[in-house]
């Protein structure tokens, strides 16, 4: 149309009109010979320039936000059922290694660690647990004043050891009345601990500094209790698991001998199995504690840095001293933001 109107009865040269131009047209001529009630013409008016007045919304659009709703509604549902996993009954925490058991896998080793993402001071320490005793030896279903001497762990114990979960939600006395525990019985529970310095999460990362703590800590533990290969399975709390045995692989693996591999055993990661998983639990029980006394030593010869409240984390306070002070060579990680060139 607009093509049209803009030659002249002289047939002189027509202007040609820029192409958005006879798209629109297009649109208008389809628009007003489908306007006798087909929605997908009333849907385009709508959304377009032309149209002069707002309808209501759509039975599409309607469905739409009442989706985006109920979506929401889901993620919030989501968010309550992940806080709430963090305080998971005993028979839940037991449910994993209990399988594992049924399996064949007598040891069942958990492994965590503290003083990682947040830190800014002190070592990273990984602590390994495994349970040495029948789950059912250890957790009957006797009155709480009953005990007699045949008993593995006193009922004072086991009750304290039925509030085991992830350390973050217990408190200090808590945590320190079940590590007691733990050290008290190594009969029951095979611990081990290994760390790594700032210095060495300065050269090597944080990451991978960690994943061989983990390697470390598992590996101590299974070769002090001499634990069987085949019957060992190891769970890891977070993303990604350690490469176990990694050099003699390596060295094994130039000398074609695959003999080797006879030590593997099965490691998995588990995302919150500090909060899922017992003898994780335990071990982040045993690496917060641990961690946590680590830190108070540093207090004790540079008590202006507050170690023993902040523990190495960086807290607004402890940033606030960094730049009065400075950092510490040897306890402060050089190589984080928060410290680098302080």
């Amino acid at each position: 149309l607009t093509y049209l109107l803009s030659t002249n009865q002289k047939k002189a040269q027509p202007i040609m009109p820029p192409f958005g131009t006879i798209l629109s047209s297009i649109a208008l001529l389809v628009i007003t010979i489908t306007s006798s009630g087909n929605h997908v013409a009333s849907a385009f008016v709508n959304s377009s320039s032309f149209a002069t007045k707002r309808t209501p919304p759509s039975i599409h659009q309607h469905l739409h936000i009442m989706m985006g709703k109920r979506q929401q509604q889901q993620r919030q549902n989501k968010g309550n059922k992940r806080n709430n996993k963090k305080k998971q009954s005993l028979e839940t925490l037991l449910e994993l290694e209990s399988d594992l058991h049924d399996r064949g896998f007598k040891y069942v080793i958990g492994s965590d660690d503290s003083g990682g993402a947040g830190c800014i001071a002190g070592p990273v320490v990984v602590a390994s647990c495994c349970v040495m005793q029948p789950y059912s030896s250890l957790f009957g279903n006797k009155p709480s004043d009953e005990s007699t001497e045949s008993d593995i762990l006193p009922q004072s114990a086991i009750d304290a050891l039925s509030k085991v979960n992830d350390c973050k939600i217990l408190t200090p006395t808590q945590r320190q009345e079940i590590y007691d525990i733990i050290k008290q019985y190594p009969n029951v529970f095979a611990i081990t601990t290994a760390e790594r310095s700032a210095p060495q999460i300065d050269e090597l990362n944080l990451l991978r500094a960690t994943q061989l703590a983990f390697a470390e800590s598992i590996e101590t533990l299974v070769e002090q209790h001499e634990l069987p290969y085949e019957e060992c399975y190891a769970i890891v709390d977070g993303k990604i698991s350690p490469k176990l045995y990694a050099d003699q692989r390596e060295e094994e693996s130039d000398m074609l001998n695959h003999q080797a591999f006879a030590k593997r055993f099965s490691v998995r990661p588990y995302v919150n199995g500090d909060a899922n998983v017992f003898v994780v639990a335990l071990a982040s029980i045993v690496a917060r504690v641990t961690h946590n006394a680590k830190m108070k030593e540093f207090h004790e010869s540079h008590p202006d840095y507050n170690f023993d409240e902040n523990n190495g984390y960086g807290s607004k306070s402890h940033i606030d001293v960094l730049h009065r002070l400075g950092s510490l060579e040897g306890i402060h990680r050089m190589s984080f933001k928060q410290v680098a060139g302080r």
